[in-house]
């Protein structure tokens, strides 16, 4: 399975100067891989390592629902230096401030390719070490990050918007 997506500004549901074309696919053994065309990038990254606060910067995304329960998805990020983020978060709903975080190991393979203000990010993730079930599917939203060279949230771009300044709002989901 492949498919292709192209995100869009997340506040306004319009296209964007920043455009970001995504590639998904699910291979016969269950990696999903996400593979990130990016254009427009100051590459700024905030912070190097894993699991530090690499969202502060540009940054490409996943949500991944594999359970049903909206409420309990993984975020996975990966900035322009391919640094990694990856973690379970609890999400009751009530906002940003709520969202409880759960640091996981490494199980993402990741790289990163510049070219001028543009770059290819690529990233999979092993959904059998995530609880991955055929039957219960995957419902994810996929994003972009652009910070203009550092402004936290500048640029928030998304495959389904949320039309709002937060990209936590599962109910923006789509079926993979």
């Amino acid at each position: 399975m492949k498919k292709h997506f192209e995100l869009l500004d997340n506040r306004t549901g319009k296209e964007t100067p920043f455009k970001t074309s995504v590639d998904v696919s699910l291979d016969e053994n269950n990696v999903l891989t996400f593979e990130f065309d990016c254009k427009n990038s100051q590459l700024y990254s905030a912070f190097e390592g894993y699991n530090t606060d690499i969202y502060m910067g540009d940054v490409v995304e996943a949500f991944l629902c594999v359970g049903g329960d909206l409420t309990e998805y993984y975020e996975i990020e990966v900035a322009p230096n391919n640094s990694v983020f990856f973690q379970k978060i609890i999400n009751p709903g009530t906002g940003d401030d709520d969202l409880e975080l759960y640091p996981l190991d490494n199980i993402i393979t990741s790289s990163v390719e510049i070219c001028g203000n543009d770059y290819k990010a690529k990233f999979s993730i092993p959904l059998d070490k995530i609880g991955y079930k055929k039957e219960k599917g995957i419902k994810l939203n996929i994003f972009r990050i652009e910070t203009e060279g550092g402004i936290r949230d500048k640029n928030l771009i998304s495959l389904s918007p949320t039309l709002s300044d937060t990209f936590h709002d599962s109910s923006f989901f789509v079926e993979l």
